[in-house]
């Protein structure tokens, strides 16, 4: 059997685990008591002299060197006469001098607005560890700056504990270098740990209104755009526990997106995916003619060209930044109040147009339908003539007189050719006004044409005969 025995079970729950001791104070405690024998083995002092003189003061030097005490006692009495308890007093007077040096420097150093402030930051810096009976701080994008101000611990860093509630994740840092991206929860930062951002893991949505883009020719046309957007979730699935999952590497670009715009105003990464869908509208549009994007034959078609070339660029810039795309808005684009009116004007000059060719069309039809029938009327005319002399000379033989014959002829061919004329003057009238109309409609197609560059048409419309 061992002669080293091992502690009981009810023993071993008052001593201390090897890994809990903490080995800067015990070496401390060490050195205070090797200091403490030392100061009293300095100073020589006869404790039995001390307790005989105290309990027996009416004995001579020789009686009282004759009582001893215990070495218990005497021991005590050594370590506590005040001639060995002075020489503490340099070290407690310099240790109580070092702290408030070192409190007044911590002020100093992380414009702490109070010495008990500094004091307590201090104190958690001394312990590296925060109370359990604290109650965490809630961290959110829209509160940690100015969290950042009231609170010392969450402007330097812990420890301290923090709650990042659900659906948002927080990137910390460490001597101004990335440490760790912390989940949903209660969580205890370590020593100088500092939050450098809270990102919202929920859906994102941006819009812009009126935003002006230019054509190829130089035209401005007006657009709404919106974005809807999303960290990416990387390949773990949602969850009751975990609503909105993430991947680190996108929470940590993410933190680490924003910038400092025009005038101090600090953006962050929220921002991005907007300016970065409106660059690739203004490039499409800038690359097209305005004719191809508002006056297309066909503009649910050229919208739908629009809405997909820009979506494919976006959502491919997006996906390389670890963000997660999920819908994009193009409205129609506008082009300026002029524009629109010139536009409109070409419009309708191209409808009257159309249906004045179809009303000099169907004239044209009509006429030669006309024609047909005189010439069918001339023909019956002519033989109905033959046929009544041809009868007339029948029934009078050689009797029937040729002036009478003449007569007649001269005044059926008479008849004829007044009926003919009326005809047509009163289509060819009609006829020739609509040309004219036609050719004063072209030549303002022209002018419109001219001043919105659009390009010339190939259809001209041909007189009738």
């Amino acid at each position: 059997m061992s002669a080293q025995r091992r502690p009981t079970r009810a023993a071993a729950r008052f001593l201390p685990a090897p890994s809990s001791i903490n080995w800067p104070w015990f070496a401390l405690a060490l050195a205070f008591c090797a200091y403490w024998l030392f100061v009293s083995s300095l100073e020589r002092i006869d404790a039995n002299e001390i307790l005989a003189g105290f309990f027996v003061p009416n004995l001579s030097s020789n009686q009282m060197a004759t009582i001893t005490f215990s070495p218990w006692v005497t021991m005590l009495v050594e370590l506590f006469h005040p001639r060995v308890l002075r020489h503490f007093i340099p070290l407690f007077v310099g240790w109580w001098l070092a702290k408030q040096a070192a409190i007044s420097l911590m002020q100093v150093l992380y414009n702490c607005p109070d010495r008990r402030t500094a004091a307590e930051f201090l104190r958690r810096q001394r312990r590296n560890r925060a109370s359990r009976s604290e109650v965490p701080y809630i961290v959110t994008p829209q509160n940690l700056a100015e969290d950042r101000e009231k609170v010392i611990m969450l402007g330097v860093g812990g420890p301290v504990w923090v709650q990042v509630p659900n659906g948002h994740a927080a990137v910390t840092e460490r001597n101004a270098r990335f440490l760790r991206v912390i989940p949903p929860g209660v969580h205890e930062l370590g020593r100088f740990e500092y939050i450098q951002n809270v990102i919202d893991l929920q859906p994102q949505e941006r819009t812009a209104a009126d935003v002006v883009m230019l054509t190829k020719e130089g035209i401005p046309l007006n657009v709404d755009l919106g974005l809807t957007f999303r960290i990416d979730p990387g390949n773990t699935p949602a969850s009751p526990n975990r609503p909105y999952p993430y991947n680190e590497e996108a929470v940590r670009r993410a933190a680490y997106a924003g910038g400092v715009g025009a005038g101090g105003k600090v953006s962050s990464w929220v921002e991005g995916p907007l300016g970065k869908a409106r660059g690739e509208l203004s490039k499409f549009v800038s690359t097209h003619a305005l004719d191809e994007l508002v006056a297309a034959e066909s503009p649910r078609d050229a919208q739908y060209l629009l809405v997909n070339n820009v979506t494919t660029e976006v959502w491919k810039k997006l996906q390389e930044e670890h963000i997660k795309p999920l819908r994009l808005r193009v409205s129609r684009l506008t082009p300026p109040p002029e524009v629109s009116r010139q536009y409109t004007d070409y419009w309708l000059a191209t409808r009257r147009k159309e249906d004045l060719l179809a009303r000099a069309n169907g004239t044209a039809n009509l006429l030669e339908e006309i024609e047909t029938a005189r010439a069918a009327a001339e023909i019956a005319m002519v033989q109905a003539i033959v046929d009544g002399i041809r009868h007339a000379q029948q029934e009078a033989g050689s009797n029937l007189s040729g002036y009478l014959l003449a007569l007649r002829l001269m005044e059926a061919l008479r008849n004829m050719v007044q009926f003919s004329s009326a005809s047509l003057e009163s289509l060819g009238g009609e006829t020739d006004h609509l040309i004219e109309e036609i050719e004063s409609v072209d030549y303002k197609l022209a002018d419109m044409q001219d001043q919105l560059k659009l390009p010339q048409p190939t259809f001209k419309p041909s007189s009738p005969d």
